[in-house]
């Protein structure tokens, strides 16, 4: 019997800690049968830190509401369109709300460097819907007579060409305006190197945490015996994970042991979300991990609004400004303009601290905050004063040095 309850007195048995690089080679071959595990899509969305950042771009993006306003001399106002209105706040075609459509558009420029929406429009040149079209199956074509591009989408069957009017693009990265970059090209070895990880730790973790060994006997075995004696252990390491072995016949074990330090492959892991940060823009502590306290997670995310989402916002409007609009309406000064500000609504102090210095430096009046927080106007038009610091005076008073209240 080759295992036991009990540790024979003539068993011999030998552990020699081997270095990291010599079973490297047949790690691979045991664990992933040798082969590179290429960064796809389907292999990213596995792994915890992308798909977390992926999540967190893509609902942020979505939140955010755009309108329509005019620039009317040094003022502001909200211009009301029935169209515009109808797919920027209501329903962005038949199927989705405006925040699916902003999602959607984000996680296609999220995986593959760009999100595109077919502005559809009407007869007389009115946008009746805006339909997010999948990036994976578009050919960008140049017209060689003329240097236009052309954007040659194939789904199901179906077969368009758009221009690039008809289009409003959201970039992840892009190096000429063109073509996009996407996470998983910019990130390429770091989401590979994390598959490898995870899938090692899980097999890792599946074998009693150990690399198993190499059974030794002192005469010549047959293949079947070799097998059965293979066999055995193998239930053995994985059944009876910590308990004794017992060999007989004068066979000797040598475990190929991993050393506390290369054991630490698995801890790595947190380097990885590191770099799915720094491409991705978003803070480590929004993807669960780093030990940041309070104050500093706060500024990452005020960072994380003003350096990663902004530049999206921005590029956005620049887009729909150009493309929704009509040439008259675009004329008279019509733009779309996008409140980030939507994104403190779960945060009551940040958002009322971020009130009282707008408040303070006359950016807003009393009434223009109350308004973002869907409030009526304080009675008398006594909120349309601007305020200054120094006592909270009026912006006048202030001006011609009068006595502050109060």
């Amino acid at each position: 019997m080759i295992l036991n309850q009990a540790m024979r007195p003539r068993s011999a048995m030998e552990e020699t800690a081997l270095p990291w690089e010599e079973i490297h080679r047949w790690f691979r071959e045991t664990f992933f049968d040798g082969e590179e595990l290429e960064a796809t899509q389907t292999t990213a969305q596995r792994l915890s830190p992308v798909s977390a950042a992926h999540r967190i771009l893509s609902n942020s993006f979505g939140l955010i509401p755009f309108g329509v306003y005019r620039k009317d001399g040094e003022a502001r106002v909200a211009v009301d369109d029935p169209y515009l209105a109808q797919v920027l706040k209501v329903r962005a075609n038949e199927y989705m709300s405006p925040f699916m459509l902003r999602k959607i558009v984000m996680s296609n420029a999220f995986w593959h460097g760009f999100g595109a929406v077919w502005n559809r429009t009407d007869s007389a040149g009115h946008v009746i819907a805006r339909i997010p079209l999948p990036t994976e199956c578009c050919t960008i074509r140049k017209d060689v007579e003329n240097g236009v591009y052309w954007y040659d989408y194939s789904v199901d069957g179906f077969q368009k060409s758009f221009s690039n009017y008809e289009l409003s693009f959201l970039y992840f990265e892009t190096y000429d305006g063109i073509r996009g970059r996407g996470l998983l090209e910019l990130a390429r070895e770091s989401i590979a190197a994390d598959a490898m990880a995870q899938r090692f730790s899980k097999k890792f973790y599946q074998n009693g945490a150990r690399l198993s060994g190499i059974i030794e006997v002192d005469t010549d075995a047959s293949s079947e015996t070799r097998q059965k004696v293979k066999q055995e252990f193998r239930s053995f390491a994985s059944d009876d994970a910590f308990a004794v072995a017992v060999l007989d016949h004068s066979m000797k074990f040598t475990p190929l042991g991993v050393s506390q330090s290369d054991a630490q492959f698995i801890e790595s892991r947190g380097f990885t979300v590191e770099e799915i940060s720094r491409f991705s823009g978003v803070p480590k502590h929004m993807l669960q991990t780093g030990k940041e306290s309070y104050n500093s997670n706060a500024q990452q995310r005020l960072n994380y609004v003003t350096d990663t989402l902004l530049p999206y916002v921005v590029q956005w409007e620049s887009e729909d400004s150009y493309k929704l609009p009509g040439p008259v309406q675009r004329q008279a000064g019509v733009y779309i303009h996008g409140n980030v500000e939507a994104l403190l609504r779960a945060d009551p102090a940040t958002r009322a601290d971020f009130y009282v210095k707008l408040i303070e430096h006359s950016v807003l009046c009393p009434d223009d905050a109350r308004a973002k927080e869907e409030l009526n106007p304080i009675p008398g038009g006594l909120g349309k004063q601007f305020l200054a610091n120094k006592a909270l005076g009026s912006l006048e008073s202030v001006l011609k040095g009068e006595e502050m209240n109060g």
